[in-house]
């Protein structure tokens, strides 16, 4: 509780080309509010920042890697900060209430990020964090697949992204973090990788307002997954009922390794889907139970009957 008093009592130690920094460590600076009037002076920050990834102060240098807390709380002047891949470390409020286009090297730095937060305030309505290969076009994320380098989706790293359809977890990732993907409302399809082994609570709840759950959460109308495949052997750990939203629970799909299935389905948490059925694929496995076999065929009669062979 000390060092958290003596972290909000100065919010910078020093000033240098209009930035002001909190020194962290010997060798590390995180970017900071202008307090020299006071606590209560925010927003002084203005027009376009650029950070930069490190900087020489007093002879000694220091590496940029963090945004502090309330760094950039109501600087409603500041069009855009880019902050470079130095940057691992985002604090409560760093962009609160600012409306700023954030603009980082790529979406690998943006993943690197660990939010210690409640929530983000940087990915939510309207969009405004860009990758700087994209600025030509500012193409918003639809598709997203992860960075083969992403080895953990970090906390809140994706909150209230509502351009986000379908995700793709890779390989490498083993955990997915709190609140990940909470708040994407239009999040449709979800493929995790083999090797995850937890997955935090709110993660998947797409619910507009994921934290009341007592209404959002048990309307099973509303704010649904269609299609879910984890391709994990061994059910990863879901740190509560409330990764998915009870609308994913009931409607969705759940696609798991054939050899799985009942493990899923004994499972407390990954129970309370009501369908699971191994993930499609076994050459001729029309009814997609995972295997072949005779009813297979009948599956296919119907089908050239119906006319439907798609």
């Amino acid at each position: 509780m000390v060092s958290v008093v003596a972290f909000k009592a100065t919010a910078h130690d020093f000033e240098q080309d209009g930035i002001y920094y909190k020194i962290l460590a010997s060798d590390q600076v995180g970017v900071a509010a202008n307090d020299s009037l006071g606590n209560e002076l925010k927003g002084t920050y203005s027009g376009d920042l650029v950070i930069p990834a490190s900087i020489v102060h007093d002879g000694a240098t220091y590496r940029v890697t963090a945004i502090t807390e309330d760094a950039f709380f109501k600087c409603i002047d500041l069009r855009s900060v880019t902050i470079p891949a130095s940057i691992t470390e985002l604090y409560w409020d760093g962009f609160a209430e600012s409306g700023t286009r954030i603009i980082v090297p790529d979406l690998e730095t943006w993943c690197g990020i660990n939010f210690h937060v409640d929530y983000a305030y940087t990915l939510d309505e309207p969009r405004f964090v860009v990758w700087s290969h994209e600025l030509d076009t500012d193409r918003d994320i639809e598709n997203l697949v992860l960075p083969s380098s992403v080895t953990d989706v970090h906390n809140f790293c994706f909150y209230k992204t509502s351009t986000i359809r379908s995700v793709e977890i890779p390989d490498q990732v083993t955990e997915i973090g709190r609140g990940a993907f909470a708040g994407c409302v239009n999040l449709k399809t979800v493929k995790i990788g083999p090797n995850v082994t937890s997955i935090g609570t709110y993660a998947f709840d797409v619910t507009s307002n994921f934290w009341y759950w007592t209404t959002d959460w048990s309307d099973a109308s509303i704010n649904i997954i269609d299609e879910v495949t984890c391709l994990a052997t061994l059910p990863p750990v879901l740190e509560s009922k409330y990764c998915f939203t009870a609308g994913t629970y009931r409607h969705a799909v759940l696609y798991v390794p054939a050899e799985s299935v009942e493990a899923y389905r004994a499972d407390a948490n990954w129970g309370r889907f009501d369908t699971i059925r191994p993930i499609p694929g076994a050459t001729g496995d029309v009814n997609g139970d995972g295997t072949v076999s005779i009813s297979d065929v009948t599956a296919l009669i119907d089908l050239l009957l119906s006319g439907n062979t798609n």
